[in-house]
């Protein structure tokens, strides 16, 4: 497959030809194809560098990275600390660059020649991807959920991307810029039990404006800039409902998270998925055997890129652990409570790691994720069209949130049960996306955009008698 990340320049020409506003550009995107971003300050008032989507899908399934066959022999049930951080560093071999970590992560220029991939129709609707890293944004930050002294509240932003197998089929279901998602190859995937091929990777960076002040692990800060939601950034009143005509502007924003998928076909109650998470910890010392544990990988990196190691190991998941039905729910953590009865969760129960709220009894969850729910609940839902909400409290099932202490119903565990691979969460009613939301979001703002565009509607939102709900990443719980 050709490559445009490089065009045959040397790194360090590259280094120089970013300085110039327009460089990037042409070395990044030699093909116009989807659009790169929705929300941006406007040409001529900015200049520099922009996201550009890595869209140049392979038709074939490409050989694994060395890195990933090395992965698939490790054991995440005896040795998860292991897998994740191998997962993790993978992702950031070849793009973290040592410099400014604004240039780290453009998918275009990995100095290891590993292929990484966006997913195309993010770009659209109220929270699409903005110019400067491709984020989206996500689920609410409550005030407390992130630290005790967290009095504030916002919002995540996130990027994701998936190495070449992924990439495959990202391209199966969006071949071409000129035409819709094409649902064929996710349809017969059901059939054989497997659309996204052995050894993808799924990564996931998720960025809050909140600082130190509120949260104390986010000193010493990773920071990118983002063209956010004025109303995110606290001080400025609580964002509207309809955000259609709220204002943007460029805010830093602090790396909060980050959370990986790894297809592995050993992880057969989970679809073949296992789920990793990270939280940043600005508070680890530099000097220690704590970040020797988790920096190894950022050993040779000079400069601010080596903070992207801060991203130390929440834990790792491979099950949902159903019969499991007490519930505890730590909405305001003041301490990581670990479930020793969860069989198919890992947490990391070092002390260095700040409070983790976790998930549902204790199921993984990352620090911006709801504590109702847990990392594979969530993606589980991932199907076209989107009958059943992410979580169970939401609508249209609007199930009670249960108590702590209490038996969660039939109804509410549904959420936390396992899946064979292809198993949709509405089976015989939706397609699945294999726990892909970003497949699922990706088709639902393209329906969304045509539907508007020649004033139609799709017989895609017909097909059960339930009404299809917009996918998010969380929401704020109901207070009663």
């Amino acid at each position: 497959m050709e490559k445009h990340h490089i065009l045959g320049a040397t790194l360090p020409a590259l280094a120089l030809m970013a300085s110039a506003a327009a460089a990037q550009e042409f070395l990044y995107e030699t093909k116009v194809g989807f659009p790169d971003f929705g929300f941006m300050e406007a040409p001529g008032t900015y200049n520099g560098p922009v996201f550009v989507l890595k869209d140049d899908f392979p038709t074939e399934v490409p050989k694994l990275d060395p890195e990933v066959e090395a992965i698939l022999k490790m054991d995440f049930v005896k040795d998860p600390l292991s897998y994740v951080m191998a997962v993790r560093d993978y992702a950031f071999k070849g793009n973290i660059h040592g410099g400014d970590v604004a240039d780290d992560f453009f998918l275009q220029n990995n100095a290891a020649g590993i292929d990484w991939y966006h997913v195309p129709w993010q770009h659209w609707g109220t929270l699409g991807r903005e110019g400067y890293h491709g984020l989206t944004r996500e689920g609410p930050l409550s005030a407390q959920v992130l630290a005790p002294s967290q009095s504030q509240s916002s919002s995540a932003y996130a990027v994701g991307f998936y190495n070449g197998p992924g990439g495959f089929t990202i391209g199966q279901v969006w071949p071409s810029a000129d035409q819709g998602p094409d649902l064929a190859y996710m349809i017969a995937a059901m059939e054989k039990g497997q659309a996204f091929p052995e050894g993808t990777v799924v990564g996931k960076f998720l960025f809050t404006v909140l600082g130190e002040d509120q949260v104390p692990w986010l000193t010493n800060p990773l920071q990118w800039q983002a063209y956010m939601y004025t109303c995110d950034v606290p001080g400025n009143g609580r964002c509207p409902s309809d955000l259609t005509n709220a204002p943007r502007s460029t805010q830093m924003v602090n790396l909060l998270q980050m959370d990986v998928m790894i297809k592995d076909s050993r992880a057969s109650e989970a679809a073949g998925w296992v789920f990793g998470t990270f939280a940043y910890n600005g508070l680890a010392p530099e000097q220690s055997e704590y970040a020797k544990l988790y920096g190894e990988a950022c050993a040779g990196i000079e400069g601010p890129g080596k903070n992207w190691c801060n991203l130390v190991p929440v834990g790792v998941m491979w099950g949902n652990d159903p019969d499991n039905n007490a519930t505890f729910i730590n909405s305001k953590p003041t301490k990581t409570v670990i479930n020793p009865d969860l069989k198919e969760t890992w947490i990391n129960a070092d002390p260095g790691l700040p409070a983790m709220h976790l998930g549902f009894n204790s199921r993984l969850n990352g620090p911006a994720d709801n504590p109702t729910s847990s990392c594979m609940s969530c993606h589980s839902t991932g199907q076209v069209a989107s009958i059943s909400p992410i979580m169970p409290w939401l609508p249209p099932t609007s199930l009670p949130i249960p108590a702590n202490g209490e038996a969660a119903s039939a109804e509410w565990m549904r959420w936390f049960r396992n899946f064979r691979d292809g198993e949709a969460f509405d089976e015989g009613k939706a397609i699945s996306m294999d726990f892909s939301m970003q497949l699922t979001k990706s088709i639902e703002n393209y329906l969304e955009y045509r539907g508007k565009d020649q004033a139609g509607n799709f017989a895609i939102n017909y097909w059960s008698d339930h009404t299809a709900q917009p996918i998010s990443r969380g929401a704020e719980m109901p207070t009663n």
